[in-house]
């Protein structure tokens, strides 16, 4: 990454931030709420599994929000009440935002590569999201695939993203 970002953990502090960017690159349906982004970055502080890149002034070009979860606690979208559990699975990679200031940089990249790190270091090998907005093509080429075959309480879970939703994982090398 070019020394002209910043890439670090995200902090409340960041919220409006991130709000405004997830206005600016999600449809109406996908923005979420501020205490819903609240909640996932209390829990998630210590962990440090929410990044963002900043340009030299400090504006918020483009974040990562991963979550560790189990299959029971993945979030719904809209949820504000994720809790992180004792002994997650996986990685979740709930949302992505990069701004148009910051397209065609490879930040979606950067932001990918820190969250897999996390993820390592925290003992998951496998990092999940789901793909809105037609994405799944993008994701697919970093090395994310559909699951063989999608277990009832995902397909549930998948409802609340839309109908064109997918969910797709990536398993780390090193994993």
């Amino acid at each position: 990454m070019s020394s002209e970002f910043d890439l670090r953990p995200l902090q409340l502090a960041d919220l409006d931030a991130v709000l405004r960017l997830q206005s600016d690159c999600y449809g109406a349906v996908y923005v979420e709420p501020a205490e819903a982004f609240a909640s996932k970055l209390r829990e998630t502080l210590s962990l440090q599994t929410c990044w963002g890149v900043f340009d030299g002034a400090g504006t918020l070009l483009a974040y990562a929000i991963s979550l560790p979860v189990c299959a029971d606690t993945m979030p719904s979208l809209h949820a504000s009440d994720y809790h992180c559990p004792a002994a997650p699975t996986l990685l979740y990679l709930h949302d992505v935002a990069v701004g148009s200031r910051g397209r065609g940089r490879g930040l979606a990249q950067s932001l990918l590569a820190q969250i897999e790190q996390r993820a390592l270091r925290l003992g998951l090998a496998r990092v999940g999201l789901i793909a809105v907005q037609d994405s799944a093509p993008f994701w697919q080429r970093l090395g994310f695939a559909p699951l063989p075959s999608l277990p009832a309480w995902l397909g549930r879970k998948l409802q609340s993203f839309g109908e064109a939703a997918r969910y797709l994982e990536r398993v780390s090398a090193s994993g």
